[in-house]
C-alpha cells in the first residue's frame, strides 16, 4: 500500500520510499527560465561552478526551514523565479542527498524527459523528513539521552502547530531545521553508501542551521 498516494502524487508505482520523482515540467534549458543559467560566469569562481547558486552552501540566499511545505516556506516570488532552474550546469536526471545531521540519504529521479530542477531538490528533502520515524531507528535514538531529548522536545513543540503526534524525521533535526545549502564531502559520501547499492555521481551533502 502505498501511504503517500494522496498526500504526494509525484510517488509513481511501483512505490520507492526512497526515491523522489518530481512532477512533470518541461525542459528548463530550453525555456531558459529567469535567473542562474549553466552558461552564466561570474568574475570569481564559486567552489561548485555546476552546481546552481541557490542550492551551494556558500551561497544559497534561500531562507527555507525544512518544518514548512516548500511553497509556504520559500517566499512565493523566489520560488516561482527558482522553481524550474535547472540544479546543475549540465542536464542531470539523478541525485542523491545526505547528511551528517540524519541517517537517512533520498534520492531524486527526474521524471522521462526532464532534468532535476531546484524544487525538485527542495520538495524531495520536505518529502523525506515528513516520513515517520519507524521503530528501528527509535532503538538508535534511546541509547543516545541527548539525542532523545532532542528529538521528543522538537516533536513536541511541532505537535503543538500540526496536531500530529507521530515522531517524524524532520523531529530528528531539533532546532536546526534550515537549509543551508549543499557541499561535496567525497569521504563522508564512500563512508556513508550502503554496501552493495550503487553510487550516485551527484551526491551531495545538505547542511542545516537555525532557521
Amino acid at each position: 500500500m502505498d501511504p503517500y498516494r494522496n498526500h504526494y502524487p509525484w510517488y509513481q508505482t511501483p512505490y520507492n520510499p526512497h526515491v523522489y520523482v518530481p512532477p512533470q515540467y518541461n525542459d528548463p534549458y530550453r525555456q531558459k527560465p529567469p535567473g542562474w543559467h549553466f552558461s552564466d560566469r561570474t568574475q570569481s569562481q564559486p567552489q561548485h561552478p555546476h552546481l546552481n547558486p541557490t542550492l551551494a552552501a556558500g551561497t544559497t540566499n534561500i531562507r527555507y526551514d525544512l518544518r514548512k511545505a516548500t511553497r509556504d516556506g520559500i517566499l512565493l516570488s523566489t520560488y516561482q523565479q527558482i522553481s524550474s532552474q535547472p540544479a546543475f550546469a549540465q542536464p542531470t536526471y539523478d541525485v542523491r542527498i545526505i547528511s551528517k545531521a540524519f541517517p537517512w540519504s533520498v534520492d531524486i529521479r527526474a521524471p522521462t524527459g526532464s532534468v532535476v530542477t531546484c524544487s525538485a531538490i527542495f520538495e524531495g528533502l520536505y518529502a523525506m523528513l515528513q516520513e515517520p520515524i519507524v521503530d528501528s531507528e527509535w532503538g538508535i535514538v534511546v541509547h543516545d539521552k541527548s539525542k532523545k531529548e532532542t528529538v521528543e522536545k522538537a516533536a513536541k513543540a511541532r505537535s503543538e502547530k500540526d496536531r500530529d503526534a507521530c515522531l517524524k524525521r524532520i523531529d530528528w533535526l531539533g532546532e536546526t531545521t534550515a537549509f543551508k545549502g549543499l557541499e561535496r564531502d567525497e569521504e563522508f559520501e564512500k563512508k556513508r553508501l550502503l554496501p552493495g547499492t550503487q553510487p550516485c555521481k551527484e551526491t551531495w551533502m545538505i547542511k542545516f542551521g537555525r532557521p
